[in-house]
């Protein structure tokens, strides 16, 4: 990563110094500010970014990881009525190591204004729900939860898609999504147990669709919405029976999704709510190799004290339809996989509930922020903790420093994520 991020800044510091030059070659300081310009007209905007993780978002034992990171976006209009965006990472997460870079292109689409509508065409990111951080009814665009950055919009990337907004009223929005490009969401998975994966192609077939009334504006926001698509998370399966013992898979099936969420502020209090019912392939829910459907919500409120300390606590429950306990099956294979597809999904009960929080507070006119994000789930204890401290050193270059820690028994959601306890660090400077 040294080596791009080096460049681009060499780049930058001899544009300064050729546009303050001497009159000695006006006209290479006139074409270079006229490049700074037309960029600067385009919306260019991104950072440099250098960090340490101690540890790995995979399920090994890889530590101490230095890495850099160099981040683009650019918003450009092409006339009247027509703009975009195009946004681009490049990463060396293990320069310590000779580790390889990793590229990505998290979002390319132009957008076309009309009188009466908006379509955007192109790879975007489109998150749906008001909750914060969990979200029922956000199944349109993946995430990537392996990559070593700090923040939770970093784990974000799009998918290539058209998306059509028709406002109907002054404060109702109609949105038609579809794509034929399912992108699944990249999870932490171990490389001492190989798992092949089976992920659907990129046809017509294969279309995903979703719809969205959205109200924002007067007394309360909220929206409903139906998803019918491909589950951004993967199902374990059996590709095969052998000698040495069964091929596992990841597969990713189809479900729909109805959904609703709301929200309202009394005052200084902020509520709102979130609820989904995914219907999966699994109907009577005696497939091992399968989610059963379940009904997912969320309810929360926060509030800010003082001038800058908010905290946001929210409910968080699941209702497993037709459920059947992951360990009856006499199969030890079909038992083993059923007990990891639940253990993953959540759906080892047949009801389960937990909870989020996440205070936050601001000081020395908002150069220091800090900030604890906690979940916790009530059956087979569980949770995640997530502090962080950021400080401004200027209006371009920031320091953060935080931590991932996970506890919980082994056949838990975050227990299983204990490898992945570590601390991180990083410094940023945007322009």
């Amino acid at each position: 990563m040294f080596i791009p991020c080096t460049v681009l800044m060499l780049a930058c510091l001899a544009t300064g110094a050729i546009v303050h030059a001497d009159d000695g070659e006006p006209a290479a300081a006139s074409f270079t500010q006229q490049g700074v310009t037309f960029l600067q007209e385009q919306g260019l905007a991104g950072a440099l970014r250098f960090d340490y993780f101690s540890s790995s978002k995979s399920l090994d034992d890889a530590t101490n990881f230095f890495g850099g990171t160099a981040q683009v976006k650019l918003r450009p209009v092409f006339g009247s009525g027509l703009d975009g965006k195009v946004e681009a990472r490049l990463t060396y997460p293990d320069v310590a190591h000779g580790g390889r870079a990793d590229s990505r292109f998290l979002e390319g689409y132009v957008t076309a204004h009309f009188a009466n509508a908006d379509v955007r065409i192109g790879k975007q990111i489109v998150a749906w729900g008001r909750a914060d951080g969990i979200n029922p009814t956000d199944n349109l665009t993946p995430h990537d939860f392996t990559v070593l950055l700090p923040f939770e919009e970093d784990q974000r990337f799009g998918t290539l898609a058209l998306k059509l907004d028709v406002p109907l009223t002054s404060e109702l929005m109609f949105t038609f999504f579809t794509t034929p490009f399912f992108e699944p969401t990249k999870i932490p998975q171990s490389s001492a147990s190989p798992i092949s994966v089976d992920k659907p192609a990129h046809t017509l077939a294969n279309s995903e669709a979703g719809l969205k009334l959205d109200k924002s504006g007067g007394a309360f926001d909220g929206s409903i919405s139906y998803y019918r698509g491909f589950d951004l998370l993967p199902d374990l399966g059996i590709a095969a029976m052998t000698v040495s013992g069964p091929l596992l898979t990841l597969q990713y099936h189809r479900i729909e999704v109805f959904g609703a969420d709301a929200a309202r502020n009394f005052g200084r209090y902020g509520v709102r709510g979130e609820v989904a019912y995914v219907r999966t392939r699994d109907r009577s829910g005696r497939d091992p190799t399968l989610k059963n459907p379940y009904l997912f919500y969320v309810l929360g409120v926060d509030r800010t004290f003082l001038e800058s300390l908010n905290i946001n606590l929210q409910f968080v429950g699941r209702s497993v339809i037709n459920f059947q306990d992951p360990e009856a099956s006499a199969d030890p294979v079909l038992r083993n996989v059923a007990v990891q597809n639940a253990i993953f999904a959540n759906q080892q009960d047949r009801t389960s509930q937990g909870m989020s929080s996440r205070l936050s507070n601001k000081w020395f006119n908002d150069t220091l922020e800090a900030e604890v994000l906690l979940f916790v789930n009530f059956q087979h204890t569980n949770a995640f903790i997530r502090p962080l401290i950021t400080y401004a050193f200027s209006d371009h270059a920031k320091g953060t420093l935080g931590g991932e820690y996970y506890r919980g028994p082994d056949n838990s959601v975050f227990g299983q994520l204990k490898r992945n306890r570590g601390v991180f660090t990083e410094l940023r400077y945007s322009f």
